[in-house]
Order: C-alpha cells, then structure tokens, then sequence
C-alpha cells in the first residue's frame, strides 16, 4: 500500500517533467517541478497548472497584442477599427 503512496506522485512528477520540458522550460526549472510534484504533490501540481495556463495565454498574445484606446480590450493583428467595439484606431 505505500509503495501507491510512492509510485503515483512519481509518475505524475514525471508526466509534469515532460510536460514542462515539452513547452520550454530549462532543465533546472523542470527538475524542480519534477522534485516539487513528487514530494509535495497537494501544493505543486495545482501550482504548476495555474502557472502554465498563464504562460500559455501571455504566449498566445505575444507582442502583437495591442490595446484599444477606446474600449480597453485587447486584440491581435492590424485593424483599422476596433474588433470589439468598432472605434477607429489611428495608425502609429
């Protein structure tokens, strides 16, 4: 019974490891979310989505994203008028 205790953190570390590796992170970086999973599973697994959903959606906007000055909203791409609130936005 403890060895579950023992082997489902671990693959679940490992599973974080590849996951971690797969979208960028340094090796340092992953074997720290490796070693945080498998010992505190509780704090670090829940920890570890919420950061990579955000890294995720700072990525998905990239530089491109630009704000309306209008309606405060932010959009990707090159408009002349605001896709959300249909303001003319003046060209830099």
């Amino acid at each position: 019974m403890i060895w579950i205790s023992i082997l489902i953190p671990f693959f679940i570390a490992i599973w974080v490891a590849m996951d971690a590796q797969k979208r960028g992170y340094s090796q340092l970086k992953t074997f720290l979310w490796f070693l945080g999973v498998w010992l505190l599973l509780i704090v670090f697994l829940p920890l570890y989505f919420i950061l990579r959903s955000r890294k995720d959606k700072e990525e998905s906007l990239g530089e491109r994203a630009s704000v309306c000055p209008y309606c405060g909203r932010l959009y990707k791409g090159n408009f002349s008028y605001c896709p959300y609130c249909g303001s003319k936005i003046e060209e830099k």
